[in-house]
């Protein structure tokens, strides 16, 4: 039954390897084979086009289920929520309320408004979001909201907006990964990660590019497994 629950979610993932003009990657890894990560686009009218991407507390089926439903909340979603991450998250805050009452979710949106050459970030309790300009180092990019599922902020988020170039990199990823232990016995932490990142970002495709990661976090870090859900979505704008 676990395996069929996995075809599932599987299936509920994106296929393709570019969107619009945005190509992306992504690796996840699941210990209890189905978990809480997810991610999706959102494709909008001209042109632009919505990320979406979620980290359901705990792990297992019940967290699958939740991030499933999430997934039908986000895609039947009024049309003009999907264009500010202010009103999606907290759309999304007050149905897991009413709803979902046990549950709760980091979550982050972003909005790449292609016209106007601008994204906007809202990010409800997630890492933040890292951003590599074109021949930069990646870099945080700091943000304000709370953990959706218990009603505590409102609005749930402050969006952040940031101009878009060619070549930007992003990567949006879930706590899974950067709470893991390193062959030292520490978490390997966000700096961690942007190190890696960082010691790589001249690597020009996205595949190769999480190839390289994954080996740092082999070689570098000693890390094999990971005892949570642990997701990372690599992003480049054409």
């Amino acid at each position: 039954e676990l395996e069929i629950a996995k075809k599932v979610q599987d299936a509920l993932f994106p296929k393709e390897s570019k969107i619009h003009v945005l190509k992306y990657k992504y690796y996840r890894k699941n210990p209890n084979v189905i978990g809480g990560d997810f991610f999706d686009f959102v494709q909008l009218r001209e042109g632009n086009v919505g990320v979406f991407l979620t980290d359901v507390a705990g792990h297992g089926i019940s967290s699958a289920m939740v991030a499933s439903i999430m997934k039908v909340l986000v895609s039947t979603i009024p049309y003009r929520f999907k264009l500010s991450p202010v009103r999606l998250l907290e759309y999304l805050d007050e149905r897991l309320v009413k709803d979902l009452n046990r549950y709760h979710a980091s979550a982050v949106y972003l909005f790449f408004d292609f016209l106007e050459k601008r994204l906007t970030i809202g990010n409800a309790g997630h890492p933040y979001l890292i951003h590599c300009p074109r021949e930069k180092e990646f870099v945080e990019i700091e943000t304000e909201g709370a953990i959706l599922g218990f009603d505590i902020r409102s609005p749930i988020v402050s969006e952040k907006i940031v101009s878009l170039s060619s070549g930007d990199r992003f990567v949006i990823y879930t706590d899974g990964l950067i709470e893991c232990a390193t062959s030292q016995g520490e978490e390997l932490g966000s700096d961690g990660f942007l190190q890696i990142l960082n010691r790589n970002k001249n690597i020009e495709l996205l595949p190769d590019l999480e190839k390289a990661i994954l080996l740092d976090l082999k070689t570098e870090f000693g890390i094999e497994s990971f005892s949570d859900d642990m997701m990372f979505l690599l992003i480049e704008l054409d």
